[in-house]
């Protein structure tokens, strides 16, 4: 089951955004999201809600709404710089970036329109 958590979560609260509502429902429910349309680089204080993709020494979050290829890396401590991964290839290199911290990567089929095609220059088309 997918976690999410706000930017104010990550860095404030250590919450969880969650509706009791999700609960009604025997299958899974995600939170709304819209498209981020790439006019501008996306930047944290844009993102409302954050998937959860892992948490160990460190949060690793991708951008949920807006759904963009932005990712975030969080240290626990707080006290050390938080990175990131946005735009074509940084689902990649955040799937790098979390084998180096001993972190469980995420492996899931991607499906990509193909207008979205310039995002994964790596992935190949069957």
């Amino acid at each position: 089951m997918p976690f999410f958590k706000t930017t104010q979560n990550i860095f404030k609260d250590n919450g969880e955004f969650f509706d009791p509502n999700w609960m009604d429902s025997d299958k899974v429910v995600y939170p709304p999201h819209k498209k981020w349309d790439y006019s501008r680089e996306l930047k944290v204080e844009d993102v409302n809600i954050w998937e959860v993709l892992g948490e160990a020494s460190h949060g690793v979050y991708a951008a949920w709404d807006p759904y963009a290829e932005l990712y975030m890396i969080v240290p626990f401590n707080k006290k050390d710089d938080f990175e990131i991964y946005y735009g074509p290839g940084s689902d990649t290199k955040i799937a790098k970036r979390m084998k180096e911290l001993n972190m469980w990567v995420p492996k899931h089929t991607v499906w990509i329109d193909e207008e979205n095609m310039w995002l994964y220059p790596e992935k190949k088309v069957l």
